[in-house]
């Protein structure tokens, strides 16, 4: 009888997880962040960024993309990259910040939205006059209006046949900018309608842009009015408030905003219609910490370089103005079609959001170049003259930024979203008692310290659930034979969780398997795209 209950003893030792721990709750489950190649933006602006970020205490990656951002809304209807016979794209780009409160993802954004800022005032600089003008204008054509309604009386009086209807008064101009924030569907068409060049929707957290979606009705209109925005193609708003229908030849908005990562399903999730896919995404590994920059520099040579954009002439385009078309030159399409053939076979191999995103990829290509392209001429870095065709660096470079960090973090982003969303609340407990080198604790106690996705008692106890069924802890609670009350939920947590140096290898099995990149057996890790990539790959400067 002894050797039957040791048998089923060990039977049970052998069985409990707690023997056996699984490690890969220890990591985050998310895909190594990869840096972002700030040589690509030219001496000038690489240093600009440089100093914007130490400046916010921030990574350099969310000043970068924020420059990206500004810069495709101030090109968005001014240049377009233009391959091969008919193939052009408004160089708009929705870029996104991903990173936990505290990160500094707005802090990072601010220096270019100041050197934004700068440029709308240049661009307003006549707006009064402008102004006082439309005002004289319209009480002249309100005359005129009142003096025709005396005389088509006196005519019917008469018998006479009426006058002419006199021409309508003038619409009111819209303030040169390029910015904005908080803003209706209707609102923002009627802004992109009056003013051509572009514009740059910037919200600090995009969770709260989605959030607003059709939030006065509409029935999926918002989510379709910003599909089409991503396109630049001609959109007419016609509803029945508006007299007339709101014609905008050239829709094309960029974004940029952050969003913390526990809000990614908001972005990720929805329809199956490439909404996901149409942003740029910058996630990067951020060390907590905080340092003042000390040196109060002048930036007046990076406000000038930007307003340098805003000199662009735009070409005639029926009685209007459009997009000048700016061409690759033979050997950038060359470059641009080997990488565009390669994107086409990931995208028919991929599944997912990121069959999407490779999908894309050679449109973000042809984009960034033109970015690229400008934002080196504007730095001072190709002469005074401004660029005619788009280089093979520039493609090169372009290539470099969606080969080595924008895909790489699409699928930092997408394989968190994929995680199950108790393994994920599980990795966060176990971090806080990795980075505590708790040994115990109690579930409801450590629930109002940690807060954040644990803060709910169903999400604390699902975590628990988790990390004992993997044998990374275990109750330890007991109460006495007859004894009232909740139990205590104490547990006692496994020596590995505390003793482990680094990220558990197992990690990576908790990343969604079709976000992973497969190989390229062509471009590798994209630093042998031929001899202009290797050109612009140069880790200390770009040679355009």
């Amino acid at each position: 009888m002894t050797t039957h209950t040791s048998f089923v003893e060990l039977q049970a030792a052998v069985s409990d997880p707690w023997h056996a721990p699984d490690p890969s709750y220890l990591g985050s489950g998310r895909r190594a962040a990869p840096p972002f190649p700030v040589s690509t933006l030219g001496t000038f602006w690489a240093a600009y960024v440089e100093r914007a970020a130490k400046g916010a205490s921030a990574p350099q990656d969310y000043a970068a993309t924020s420059l990206l951002a500004v810069v495709s809304a101030l090109l968005a209807n001014v240049r377009w990259p233009h391959a091969g016979a008919a193939w052009k794209e408004a160089p708009v780009l929705w870029l996104c910040n991903v990173g936990s409160p505290g990160s500094s993802k707005s802090p990072a954004a601010d220096p270019l939205l100041d050197l934004l800022q700068h440029v709308e005032g240049v661009m307003g600089a006549d707006f009064d006059e402008h102004w006082r003008q439309y005002e004289l204008e319209r009480e002249v054509a309100e005359a005129a209006r009142s003096d025709w309604q005396a005389k088509v009386k006196v005519a019917v009086s008469k018998g006479d046949d009426p006058p002419m209807t006199p021409p309508p008064p003038p619409r009111a101009p819209e303030r040169p900018r390029v910015r904005v924030s908080d803003v209706t569907v209707e609102k923002l068409a009627s802004l992109a309608a009056a003013l051509r060049r572009g514009l740059l929707l910037q919200r600090d957290e995009i969770a709260g842009w989605l959030g607003a979606f059709d939030k006065y009705g509409g029935g999926g209109s918002d989510r379709a009015f910003w599909l089409e925005a991503f396109g630049g193609r001609p959109f007419l708003v016609d509803r029945v408030k508006h007299k007339e229908p709101v014609r905008v030849p050239h829709l094309s908005i960029a974004v940029l905003g952050g969003i913390q990562p526990d809000k990614l399903p908001t972005i990720i999730g929805g329809a199956e219609d490439g909404f996901a896919a149409r942003f740029l995404f910058a996630w990067p590994e951020v060390k907590p910490r905080f340092q003042l920059a000390r040196d109060i520099r002048d930036e007046s040579a990076a406000r000038a370089a930007l307003a340098r954009l805003i000199e662009l002439p735009m070409d005639p385009e029926g009685d209007d103005l459009g997009p000048r078309s700016i061409r690759l030159d033979s050997e950038a399409a060359d470059l641009l079609e080997q990488f565009g053939d390669e994107m086409a076979l990931q995208a028919h191999e991929a599944v997912g959001p990121m069959a999407h995103t490779y999908s894309k990829a050679r449109g973000f290509v042809l984009r960034l170049s033109a970015l690229v392209e400008h934002l080196w001429w504007c730095g001072g870095e190709t002469g005074p003259a401004e660029p005619e065709t788009i280089s093979p660096p520039a493609v090169a470079a372009a290539v470099r930024l969606m080969g080595e960090y924008f895909i790489p973090m699409a699928e930092r982003v997408f394989g968190d979203a994929c995680i199950p969303h108790g393994d994920r609340l599980a990795m966060t407990l176990a971090r806080h008692l990795r980075c505590n080198r708790l040994r115990t604790f109690n579930a409801r106690t450590l629930r109002r310290e940690v807060q954040g996705l644990l803060s709910k008692p169903e999400d604390m106890a699902k975590a628990c659930e988790v990390l004992e069924q993997a044998g990374l802890v275990r109750l330890n609670s007991t109460r006495a034979e007859g004894a009232r009350g909740r139990r205590a939920l104490d547990y006692q947590v496994h020596p590995l969780v505390c003793e482990a140096p680094g990220p558990a290898l197992g990690t990576s099995a908790k990343i969604a398997k079709n976000a992973k990149t497969p190989r390229s057996p062509h471009f590798g890790n994209f630093d042998n795209f031929g001899t202009a990539l290797e050109t612009a790959a140069d880790d200390e400067e770009v040679s355009p």
